[in-house]
């Protein structure tokens, strides 16, 4: 059973700069493993395939085409999605099944990721495909199941010019919620779910505009930059790329390193940063967050100045601000930090981490808001682009998915035991999340090979953190 979304006729939704970066070119992908024993399959498919429609029908942007048009006056590209009854039944959201020999306990205990996963089960996972006049040609939303003798693996895929990691968690919380609601009912006919629908970032920030933002460093240090003079580009993506999407994803993936930190070096690294009981307690994820940044730092900068500057981007959910917890897209909140390599290099790792808590009680709307309202600015935002994710870049930006509930979420056989996200591409971004079995974390970290050969040469980074290959 396919239930359609009610879709408004040639409805168009207008996209921000941000969401139209051409970072964002690219399918966010989450893959969860779960233990089912192989018992639940008969019932647990259709109701899968029948409550996953009927959740996306309530999100009409993903039955539409994503265009792209370069705006010739700024110099940028305007993205929008455009939703007819035509691209209702070409752009449908896909839903697809496969059997795999492989055992979900075997993936469990390899701890597959995005560098290591084995080619039968890489070969099934969706993949963007060139696209014509700025046209993808796939579906904005896409799911693989996989069915194995001892369980279900899922892979959920959505543009991330509409989504972003909280968008994903939105729908596949809900998708799990009717799944359950129909394995559980002796009704046939899925219920009806009362689901939020925000997808107009048009009067979003419209409404956004009206407050009054808080210009910060970050803002003014962005106004600063003079873009004749900025950094050259050496493999960012940027709009005059004029390489396929998949072909520069391709080339910035290369970069993705993957690293492990197992709970006795968690404990070990709490350990050693409070070892006098004068020392002020210090959550033991932001020794890591300064830890790496110092090592980072570091390592990108051996041959610079000592009043060259570094930075941090902690990236936060931005819904609670903006009072809008259902909204579906991209809406982080940013954290900056800024400290020159002198500064990183006498700084002990337990202060720069007081300092990094600090900053992050200090997040308020009026802060965030003159941030993500700086960027919708063509110009501006070409500067930070410019400056921030480019290989050259001494930034470190962070985000935490432990937040989101991808490691909890039920489907009618208890949460995942093995999970894993694609990473982003963007220069210096690492993205971490819990190793279901260990209780460890794993991080997936693009980094120039450069910078990831200096680090496995640095002792007070390998002492609590490895790397995977």
């Amino acid at each position: 059973m396919v239930i359609a979304a009610s879709i408004p006729e040639n409805a168009v939704y207008e996209l921000t700069p941000v969401d139209g970066n051409p970072s964002s070119r690219a399918n966010l992908q989450f893959v969860l493993f779960f233990q089912t024993n192989g018992n639940k399959r008969s019932a647990a498919s259709q109701s899968m395939r029948d409550a996953y429609y009927q959740v996306l029908s309530h999100y009409p942007i993903l039955y539409g085409q994503l265009e792209r048009k370069v705006d010739e006056q700024l110099g940028n590209t305007k993205v929008q999605v455009s939703v007819s009854q035509e691209t209702h039944s070409t752009c449908m959201p896909s839903y697809t099944e496969f059997d795999v020999d492989e055992l979900v306990s075997d993936i469990q205990e390899a701890n597959y990721n995005w560098a290591t996963w084995p080619q039968p089960l890489l070969s099934i996972c969706p993949v963007r495909r060139p696209s014509t006049d700025q046209k993808p040609d796939d579906p904005l939303a896409q799911c693989v199941v996989t069915w194995h003798a001892d369980g279900m693996g899922l892979l959920i895929s959505v543009d991330h010019s509409i989504a972003d990691g909280v968008g994903i968690d939105i729908l596949l919380s809900q998708w799990a919620g009717a799944t359950r609601a129909a394995l559980s009912s002796n009704n046939t006919e899925p219920k009806t779910l009362e689901l939020p629908v925000d997808f107009d970032h048009a009067s979003l920030y419209k409404e956004l505009c009206r407050e009054k933002p808080q210009k910060d460093w970050f803002v003014e240090y962005v106004d600063s930059v003079d873009l004749d003079q900025a950094p050259t580009e050496i493999g960012a993506i940027m709009d005059s790329d004029t390489r396929s999407p998949a072909s520069v994803e391709l080339a910035l993936r290369a970069h993705v390193h993957s690293l492990r930190i197992l709970p006795a070096a968690l404990h070990k690294l709490y350990a050693d940063m409070h070892s006098t009981a004068t020392t002020r307690h210090v959550p033991v994820i932001r020794l890591v967050y300064a830890l790496m940044w110092q090592c980072f730092a570091e390592a990108a900068s051996l041959d610079a100045q000592p009043n060259v500057p570094c930075f941090l981007n902690i990236i936060h959910s931005a819904r609670k601000l903006v009072n809008r917890p259902h909204y579906i897209g991209n809406a982080v909140c940013p954290m900056y930090m800024r400290q020159t390599t002198a500064q990183l290099r006498t700084a002990s790792t337990r202060q720069l981490a007081q300092t990094i808590g600090d900053n992050m009680h200090a997040i308020s709307g009026p802060h965030w808001l003159a941030t993500l309202l700086m960027l919708q600015d063509s110009e501006r935002y070409a500067k930070f682009l410019t400056v921030f994710a480019n290989p050259h870049a001494k930034q470190l930006t962070v985000s935490n998915i432990s937040r989101l509930r991808f490691f909890s979420v039920d489907f009618g056989w208890g949460a995942p035991i093995h999970a894993t996200v694609y990473p982003m591409l963007i220069p210096g971004f690492a993205t971490w999340l819990p190793l279901c079995a260990s209780g460890g974390l794993h991080i997936l970290w693009n980094m120039p090979d450069s910078v990831a050969e200096r680090l496995k040469n640095d002792p007070r980074f390998t002492r609590y953190i490895e790397f995977l290959f």
